[in-house]
């Protein structure tokens, strides 16, 4: 009798339950946006066979590069052939050059022997045109030098591009030789790929009305389904200046354009991988607002609606909402600072029922 006497008790005060107040607190408007995971910064290197065959692979997959490694050595043959040619170019014109030295000093000579016997100004006139000559001759050769000089340097400038180098510190992600696919002008993939690891970015895209929502500095909050229990923080870094035209606007002919938004992602991003698919949730505009946690709040289609506490009974409450943010939502009306709301109830809660505040 007394056991029945408690439960009795127990049930004529109700189920236990916790109320929360509404409280004044900063909230931002979230504007979700889809995205996918970007190294901040990578290089491709491609095959190019126009400047040359791959001689030499130096790096390996996995491998710590720095900026200025060489990753590999290209082979042209053609230019290993214009070098030679520059090579004998230069040396012939300097043999002419030698030679033309040589007609000059020997037609010095022989002017003073003539001065001797015809005179000073009579071995000048009659020398006159030889001397014209090799003058001549002399500004072809250096003429000749220059250019061979020119070529040389244009012949460097490409041997230079033969290896090819580093342009960041970061990880070798890829690295394989081309395929022979390569030589007949097939699309190919990358020989090496090379990307910094820290300093994660995610790109999205925004509608012409959301550009005007979101501004450089705003956090984000980003999650991936295939890391379902996990989230990242992050921060807007770059909004596109121009559009992407998207590619159902460019099969149905219509202005449907879209704006790339860049995401630096903070914090531990081992678990994610380039090519992630995430959701962006962007905090954009800031105000001051009267909220309660989302837990909270019912709607059943008609109208949202809160459960109330009053005198230990159960009251419901109808409420018209504004922004939601994170796990809280902007109460505008229906609730004072003073009403006691259930903070999560169980479904079977019904309106006139008895409880008791934890």
């Amino acid at each position: 009798m007394i056991f029945v006497g408690v439960y009795r008790q127990a049930i004529a005060k109700g189920p236990a339950v916790k109320t929360v107040k509404m409280a004044e607190e900063e909230i931002s408007s979230l504007l979700l946006v889809p995205g996918t995971v970007k190294l901040q910064e990578e290089q491709f290197v491609y095959p190019t066979p126009d400047k040359g065959e791959v001689k030499e692979l130096l790096v390996k997959e996995g491998q710590t590069v720095k900026k200025g490694t060489i990753l590999l050595r290209l082979k042209n043959n053609q230019l290993e052939l214009e070098t030679e040619q520059n090579t004998l170019a230069i040396e012939t014109a300097n043999l002419k050059l030698e030679q033309i030295s040589q007609k000059i000093s020997d037609l010095n000579d022989k002017e003073k022997t003539l001065a001797k016997t015809a005179g000073e100004e009579e071995a000048k006139k009659q020398l006159k045109p030889d001397y014209e000559q090799l003058d001549m001759d002399k500004k072809l050769a250096d003429l000749d030098i220059k250019q061979a000089m020119l070529q040389k340097n244009m012949i460097q400038k490409r041997q230079s591009e033969l290896e090819i180098k580093s342009t960041i510190d970061g990880i070798v992600l890829s690295a394989e030789l081309p395929s022979a696919s390569t030589a007949t002008g097939a699309v190919s993939e990358p020989i090496i790929h090379i990307g910094k690891l820290e300093g994660m970015t995610a790109i999205g895209l925004l509608s012409e009305y959301d550009t005007l929502k979101v501004k450089k500095g705003q956090k984000v909050n980003l999650r991936s389904d295939a890391v379902p229990d996990q989230e990242w923080n992050g921060v807007v870094i770059d909004i596109g200046y121009l559009p992407q035209q998207s590619q159902q606007g460019q099969e149905n002919n219509s202005q449907a354009v879209q704006y790339p938004v860049t995401v630096k992602i903070s914090g531990d991003t081992k678990a994610i991988k380039p090519g992630f698919q995430v959701t962006m949730e962007v905090e954009t505009d800031k105000k001051r607002a009267m909220v309660l946690p989302n837990t909270a709040i019912h709607d059943d289609g008609d109208q949202p609606y809160v459960f109330l506490v009053k005198s230990g009974k159960v009251h419901k409450q109808q409420v018209k909402t504004g922004t939601e943010s994170g796990k809280k939502i902007e109460i505008l009306s229906g609730v004072t600072m003073e009403d006691h709301v259930i903070a999560n109830s169980s479904d079977d809660m019904k309106d006139g029922m008895d409880v008791t505040v934890k």
